[in-house]
């Protein structure tokens, strides 16, 4: 069958339907790309009500594409199902049962006694679209921030088996993966039988292979400083997207964030210790109820110290069966507009300014894709690379950058 997959959301979700991706098609079934198929795939995300939003705006375009209205051909899953399960012709799969589409797909729905519910029963993702590729390592959350459904929708933090987790990294090289992405809704948590984030970090290091680790996102309390000092390696991506949300102490306890202000820059100093010129992205709301003028003032003057080179803004839009939702001082859409603008407006100058620094420096590309002449990719500290030359995908180049004012990436030129 063709089967068309949509997918919103954190790398997480899209760890888990690359799996899925990769079952379907050893099952013999085609992925497409375009707007008509057999079966529709969503995997859908609840951080947001625009997320929200647009799950539902995907579900009615995939309805009005199947050939008869009345037969189940669109299966809804991840964060939101629960939020929208509202239309018995659709197929709705919780997270702990996403697993099973494939069998769903092929057999139909079983009986409710055979639909246990897993978080870690997955293939791995050998058919990526990519060459960089996300490997779930946990799932869930035990911080119970007073925004956020995730809690709500996958559960208490648990982990994938250290032994599992080396031998699907193992697996992943084997097929010739270049960056291998870390993914789950909280890494730092990660622990089986006492063995921690860094000691995964740590053990993955030692493998032989030419290969690039990368972490991408981490809260600042669940770091440690032998996880830190790890980004020493070579092999290690100098990226991290750092979590902030709020720059002002009384709204990260408002959030119950479970850090400050000043264990976030005792972090960025760390990294930035290893690498002055390390990479760094964050997510901030916007608006939180009782967020002030100066509070907000206070996220802008982090956001400038800290010098992201990209800030996720999200207006603050209440989440059911979050504290949240219930409290007092709602900020108006229009100031929480006006602060996401003001955001994106420092962050894209940082962003510049950043980026120039990398120009008539050396470092290390890894192709990702070819299209019309042109490659495209990342260098090692997750900066977007054009090469005006067709090179063969997924290899490691050494280039000389010089910064596109443009298009706002680095231009490569080979090193031979």
């Amino acid at each position: 069958m063709k089967i068309k997959i949509s997918s919103l959301g954190c790398r997480l979700n899209q760890s888990e339907i690359e799996s899925i991706s990769t079952t379907l098609q050893d099952m013999g079934h085609e992925i497409v790309q375009g707007n008509y198929a057999d079966i529709y795939i969503i995997n859908s995300c609840c951080v947001t009500a625009r997320s929200e939003r647009k799950t539902r705006q995907l579900i009615y375009q995939s309805l009005t594409r199947i050939d008869d209205p009345n037969k189940a051909r669109v299966i809804v899953t991840g964060c939101a199902a629960d939020l929208i399960e509202d239309d018995p012709r659709i197929i709705y799969l919780s997270n702990d049962h996403k697993y099973m589409i494939p069998h769903i797909i092929d057999h139909g729905i079983p009986d409710r006694s055979e639909m246990s519910p897993a978080r870690f029963k997955y293939d791995v993702p050998l058919k990526c679209s990519t060459n960089r590729v996300n490997l779930k390592i946990q799932d869930g959350c035990n911080h119970l921030c007073s925004y956020c459904r995730i809690p709500l929708t996958r559960g208490k933090s648990v982990s994938k088996s250290f032994n599992s987790v080396i031998d699907e990294f193992k697996m992943l090289l084997g097929n010739d993966f270049k960056e291998i992405i870390l993914t789950g809704v909280n890494i730092g948590d990660y622990n089986d039988r006492g063995y921690g984030l860094a000691d995964l970090v740590g053990e993955i290091l030692k493998l032989r292979g030419e290969f690039r680790l990368h972490l991408t996102s981490l809260d600042p309390n669940s770091t440690s400083e032998r996880l830190l000092d790890l980004f020493k390696e070579d092999k290690m991506v100098k990226h991290l997207h750092l979590s902030l949300q709020s720059g002002s102490d009384k709204i990260l306890k408002r959030m119950n964030r479970p850090y400050n202000c000043k264990d976030y820059v005792s972090v960025v100093e760390h990294l930035k210790s290893i690498d002055s010129d390390f990479n760094f992205t964050t997510d901030i709301i916007v608006g939180f109820p009782g967020e002030t003028d100066n509070e907000f003032n206070e996220t802008l003057s982090m956001i400038k110290d800290v010098g992201f080179s990209h800030v996720h803004t999200f207006r603050f839009s209440p989440r059911p069966g979050t504290k949240a939702a219930r409290m007092d001082g709602i900020v108006p859409e229009i100031a929480k507009t006006e602060r996401s603008r003001e955001i994106i407006k420092i962050y894209n100058e940082q962003k510049v300014d950043y980026y120039r620094k990398f120009s008539e420096r050396h470092g290390i590309f890894l192709s990702e894709k070819s299209h019309r002449g042109v490659t495209t990719g990342f260098n090692e500290h997750y900066i977007p690379v054009e090469i005006n030359e067709k090179l063969p995908k997924n290899h490691f180049f050494k280039m000389e950058f010089v910064y596109n004012e443009n298009k706002s990436v680095l231009n490569g030129n080979l090193l031979y």
